[in-house]
């Protein structure tokens, strides 16, 4: 490695996340080489990058951003990885830092309300609210255009019942996410069959099945539990179904242009057959019909 990218690499965890998390499109890896920073070093080193990049960001942000930003690279940046340094298991490290972290962003929605005198559902309400309203005063927004297909309430209860799997899901896409960036980056850090051989535990099928159940309730709270619930457990058959097209993929030797292309299907157009190709493994196990790997 030549001096300049070395000299890149060793600053680039001090700046580059608080620059990603203001962009919108790079705000989901912005923990990235925090986390990588945390694989190779002692975790002081990386609470020390955590610090530089969050007082970048008390400069330029607000307190929610910053607060948010903290939380984000912490969790993903650093502790996801140094739990996967001390168990060397990738799926139990994140359902510890995934539960820490939901728990913490929860209790502090709680305390925060419940200092504002309103109850934390009466908060996103009034949040969303005044978001959409904000948006849609924005010339051409699309928001607007919504507006004037769906109408405003129409609209708002939509945001309302895909809030919290939206929410959800964007969380265990940045843990997964990063993951991803840092497998490819990291020479040696993961085997090279483990997006290959990924899957999940067989009693995960049980709760996606009560979730669906709920359907049944019709237009009423169970059913929107049940929706959004449903919601957060198809992506973890998501990553499922893309780790038999990995494995498929590298079994027919299709790599390169060819791998990104079916990739790039995959995920953008024929999502509904990927999520259904995990789900059924469980019962079909397509990779041993192909062969182990």
């Amino acid at each position: 490695m030549g001096a300049f990218p070395l000299i890149l690499s060793r600053i680039a965890p001090f700046l580059l996340p608080a620059l990603f998390f203001q962009s919108a499109i790079f705000a989901f890896i912005s923990p990235l080489p925090i986390f990588i920073l945390t694989l190779r070093n002692h975790p002081r080193i990386s609470f020390l990058a955590l610090f530089t990049n969050a007082a970048l960001l008390v400069a330029v942000g607000t307190p929610s951003e910053w607060i948010l930003a903290v939380v984000l690279w912490f969790m993903v940046g650093v502790l996801f990885p140094l739990l996967i340094r001390k168990t060397g298991k990738i799926q139990l490290s994140f359902a510890i830092s995934f539960i820490l972290f939901l728990s913490l962003i929860c209790g502090s929605w709680l305390t925060y309300t419940h200092q504002l005198g309103m109850g934390p559902v009466d908060f996103i309400r009034n949040q969303v609210s005044s978001g959409i309203s904000e948006l849609a005063s924005v010339p051409n927004s699309p928001v607007k255009q919504l507006i004037e297909e769906q109408g405003k309430n129409a609209l708002y209860k939509q945001i309302m019942t895909e809030l919290p799997s939206g929410l959800l899901i964007t969380l265990i896409l940045s843990f997964w996410l990063n993951l991803l960036f840092a497998s490819q980056l990291l020479r040696g850090f993961l085997s090279k069959t483990f997006w290959a051989s990924y899957r999940n535990p067989e009693w995960m099928v049980w709760p996606a099945l009560a979730c669906a159940g709920l359907f049944a309730f019709g237009d009423h709270a169970w059913y929107y539990i049940g929706l959004n619930g449903f919601k957060v457990f198809l992506i973890f058959y998501a990553f499922q179904g893309l780790s038999i097209l990995s494995y498929l993929l590298s079994r027919y030797k299709i790599l390169g242009l060819g791998r990104l292309l079916i990739f790039t299907l995959a995920v953008f157009i024929l999502m509904p057959i990927v999520i259904s190709l995990g789900f059924f493994d469980l019962w079909f196990d397509f990779r041993r019909k192909f062969g182990q790997i």
